[in-house]
Order: structure tokens, then sequence, then C-alpha cells
């Protein structure tokens, strides 16, 4: 099946045109005074954005994942899109995560498309999980056709509060800002904010300036042509010009490596779709080829517990990278030294799934901190030795703490 972006291009240019109009009119009583008016007018003439009600478009109200979602997959053009084998090719997924009946096309074709990344995102959604700024750059980066690329240079972002944006998501922010979406200054503070819920209002206005650049970008949003499911793994070959087969793609955990003098080293990987798959890595793989935590490594620098992106060639890995994950951290833990004058500590954090304590960077710039009592604290009431109960996010770099109580 083949989904082309002619049709996108087409509508969006029709739909573009109507925008020329001085918007005297508003359907929606309730943005008259809004600062986003023209754009909340502009992206609800497209057929991207409806309102809440029949006259009101409740811009102050924060966007849904799922809302987010369906209106960056109309400015891709799915309105004339035929989305059915995708919905049944995705349909494992969408009933394991109960996508609600409204959101289940587009869903579908985000999972095809990259832009939600299978499971371990479709796990943070819900009928009412609220988009961030942050969701939002990365659901329109991926739909730019923005890829990371752990070997190239890290991307520099100015905001003040950039030490919270993951290293992996920034390719998506920078290219926000090229193209207008978002401004590279920040906020008055010079904040970016990537974990604030966005209004209804802001998206409108982001949505309206990427859709405007997306009619002028060369995206394809074709499938593959004829792909050819591999049966150990859940990845897809594509047939190159001259029949030979392409790179294949996988992800997944690394569960376990086997070292062999009369072999090469192989490793286990449980995949997005839970299945285990063992693939061969060259012990001379070059280093610009293995890449963790953004850094070049050996074949002896993988560990089981990464979770990994491999590329396949010839039935060897050729390129085996890790995925950075985010996650949302409510646990228990040991102060072992804090550092004031950074705002940083580590501590020995328990660990649900490996059922131990393990020592993590903690970062504390965003933290609340109270006692038991709930009296509030500064930093320099924590100290080595201290019982504490953790809630924050977790990525590659460490936990981003957003309130820390001390046990005593």
């Amino acid at each position: 099946m083949k989904h082309k972006k002619i049709a996108a291009i087409l509508t969006a240019t029709i739909l573009l045109s109507t925008t020329t109009m001085a918007f005297a009119d508003t359907p929606f009583i309730d943005i008259e005074k809004n600062w986003a008016k023209a754009h909340i007018i502009s992206v609800n003439e497209k057929g991207l954005m409806n309102g809440t009600e029949a006259d009101k478009f409740s811009p102050d109200k924060a966007v849904d994942k799922y809302s987010a979602i369906i209106s960056i997959a109309r400015m891709m053009g799915t309105n004339n899109m035929d989305l059915n084998d995708v919905v049944n090719y995705q349909k494992d997924v969408l009933d394991k995560y109960k996508v609600p009946e409204y959101a289940m096309r587009e869903t579908a074709f985000c999972l095809d498309k990259g832009i939600i990344q299978g499971e371990i995102e479709m796990d943070k959604f819900g009928n009412q999980a609220q988009a961030t700024k942050l969701d939002v750059c990365v659901y329109l980066g991926r739909a730019f056709g923005v890829n990371y690329d752990a070997a190239k240079p890290p991307v520099i972002l100015s905001y003040t509060d950039a030490y919270s944006i993951p290293s992996m998501y920034r390719v998506y922010i920078d290219h926000m800002i090229k193209i207008g979406v978002v401004d590279g200054k920040g906020d008055a503070e010079g904040l970016f904010n990537p974990n604030t819920p966005i209004t209804r209002a802001m998206f409108a206005k982001m949505l309206d300036a990427a859709s405007i650049e997306y009619v002028k970008t060369d995206i394809t949003t074709d499938t593959p042509t004829e792909p050819v499911q591999n049966e150990n793994a859940d990845t897809i070959t594509t047939p190159t010009d001259n029949g030979t087969a392409a790179v294949t793609k996988d992800k997944g955990t690394i569960d376990s490596i086997t070292y062999s003098r009369s072999s090469q080293p192989k490793i286990l990987l449980e995949t997005e779709n839970k299945t285990m798959t063992e693939y061969t890595i060259p012990e001379d793989l070059m280093k610009e080829n293995i890449i963790i935590n953004g850094q070049l490594s050996d074949v002896y620098s993988l560990r089981p517990g990464l979770f990994v992106e491999v590329e396949i060639l010839s039935g060897k890995i050729d390129r085996i990278s890790t995925i950075e994950i985010i996650k949302q951290i409510d646990t228990k833990g040991i102060i072992k030294q804090v550092d004031l004058i950074n705002r940083v500590m580590t501590a020995d954090i328990f660990d649900e799934h490996e059922g131990e304590y393990v020592e993590k960077k903690i970062f504390l710039q965003s933290a609340t901190m109270a006692d038991k009592y709930f009296k509030l604290l500064t930093i320099d009431a924590l100290t080595p030795g201290q019982n504490i109960n953790l809630i924050g996010i977790e990525d590659m770099e460490g936990i981003k703490a957003e309130s820390i109580m001390v046990k005593h």
C-alpha cells in the first residue's frame, strides 16, 4: 500500500489558501481576545483541529497526546488515505493499549511511520495523558523526517533549562527552531519548559507554523514497497532496486551476550513485540558502528539490559546503538553524596526491575524537598545516609528529581 504525499500537498494547498481571509468571523466564542486567534482559526480552517464544543475552542485547556497525534497525522494527509491495512497491522498494539476508537487510524499511522516509537512510547499514552511541549516537538520533528544520530555531535540549545532536555530529543527541538515552530530563546526567563503541558492555543500556533512548512518540505509518507517480514524478529526489509536485501532494522533489550573462542559474539535480543532473536556481531565491527550512550564503543562494551537499535546486513549486525529511555520514577533510596554547588547528588536507588539498589546520579535543579511532616527543606538539608522517597524523570543522564521526601 502506498501513501502519496501529493494528496497531502494538494489538500494543504487548498486549505492554506483559505487562510488568506482577514479572519473577521470566528466559529468560536472564546478566542476573540486570545493571542493565538489567527492560528486557531487557521488550523480549524485547514481541518487540523476542531473545537471542544460546537462554539468553543477552549484555548487554555491542555492538549492530550491522542489529540496532538491526530492533528499531526492530518497535517501529513491522513484524511485522504486508506489506512485499513495499517490499522490491521497495528491491531495488537492498538488493542493492548486500549487506543480509543476515534484515534485508531491516526495512531496506527503514527506507529507505522515511527512518529510514535512502538510500545515504549505507547505505554505513556492514555485518554487523559497530556502532551508536553517536548512531546509535540518530538512528534513534529519525526513527521518532518528528522532522525537522532548518536554518531553526530550533540545539539547545543541555548535555553537555561537545556540540561532537562534529553540529548536524543534536542535534534527535534533544533529543527523546530529552524522552521519557526518554537522560539530558540525560550520564554522571558530563557526557559523551554519541556515537561510543561501544552495548551490548545500554543499547540495551534505550533501546528499552524509546522503545517505551512510541511507543504514546502519534500517528505515522503510512502510505506515501503512490498515489505518482507522477518520471521524471527519484528523487522522489515525493503528490497533495493537491484533486488538485493537492504539493511534490516530491529529494536529491543539485550537479554544476554555470548562470547566464544570458536565463533563470533552473539546477542539475544528481546524485541519490542516480546520475541527473542539472536544476532551475530562481527568482532571487528568498527567503533563508529557501536554507539553506547552517545559514545563510540567496542563489542565488548555491550551488556545485558541495554535498549538498542540494530541494523542487520547479510545476517550480521552492521550497526548497534543504544536508545535513550525516559521513564517516570517513584521509588526509595539512600543518599551517598551531595554536591551543593552544582545541585547534584548520588544515591543508591531501589530498582524494582532488578530488585536491588543501584547507584544513580540525581539532578536537583527543579526538585521540591520536604521532610516526613511535609515541611519544605533546602538543598543543604540533604546529607549522606538519609533515606528518601524520590519522584522524578529518569533518562540516560540520570534522574531529574521532581520531589524528594527525607525520611530521617
